[in-house]
């Protein structure tokens, strides 16, 4: 399969990590270690001017990862329900060069979920589909959350040849970060929030 170029943003296949980040895993109810799902990998460089006002990092890849593979039709068993996640999404933060980023696939050498990249494309003030920072497509997603909240990433349905992703009927999950934290650059506290229309 033909890799992308190291730096670039982009939807499933694998992640490029520097050295310093491994790939996130996740423990069952039972246990039992798995990886999460690599859902994409986004350069801030790219976000500007897109989102002039958000306080997100001006440099540097941010990659999003969640246990959604129920929704991808990977799986029979949902662990996670309506609302917020106790567990379930992982966000990382990078701000090494590109030149060190490496593809990094938990599963054998030829496998991901799914198994092909998206080049991403951003434009101003999108109402709905994917987003990064903004408001949340549903406003009153913020009203869970206690003040000062704030939406960073916005990952809708995705149905495509290749695959579908599906949550419940035609819902979003949405990626919260506490925005003091998010100044900080500290994206171990990031929750998701999941609807259904």
């Amino acid at each position: 399969m033909e890799q992308v170029v190291p730096g670039k943003s982009y939807f499933w296949d694998a992640p490029q990590l520097p050295p310093e980040l491994s790939y996130p895993f996740f423990k069952d109810e039972a246990g039992q270690s798995f990886p999460y799902t690599f859902i994409c990998q986004i350069n801030c460089a790219d976000l500007q001017p897109s989102v002039p006002e958000e306080s997100l990092p001006e440099q540097g890849m941010l990659y999003f990862f969640g246990d959604i593979d129920y929704f991808l039709g990977y799986t029979d068993s949902s662990p996670h329900r309506l609302g917020q996640w106790d567990r379930g999404v992982c966000v990382l933060y990078s701000d090494v060069p590109d030149g060190r980023l490496v593809r990094c696939n938990p599963f054998s050498e030829e496998e991901t979920i799914p198994p092909h990249p998206a080049m991403i494309t951003f434009q101003q003030n999108p109402d709905s589909g994917h987003r990064i920072g903004g408001l949340p497509y549903e406003v009153d997603v913020l009203e869970n959350f206690p003040k000062g909240w704030q939406l960073l990433f916005q990952l809708d349905c995705d149905e495509n040849e290749q695959f579908n992703l599906r949550f419940y009927d035609m819902g979003l999950l949405y990626f919260m970060i506490e925005g003091s934290k998010l100044e900080k650059r500290d994206f171990s506290g990031v929750t998701a929030f999941l609807t259904s229309m």
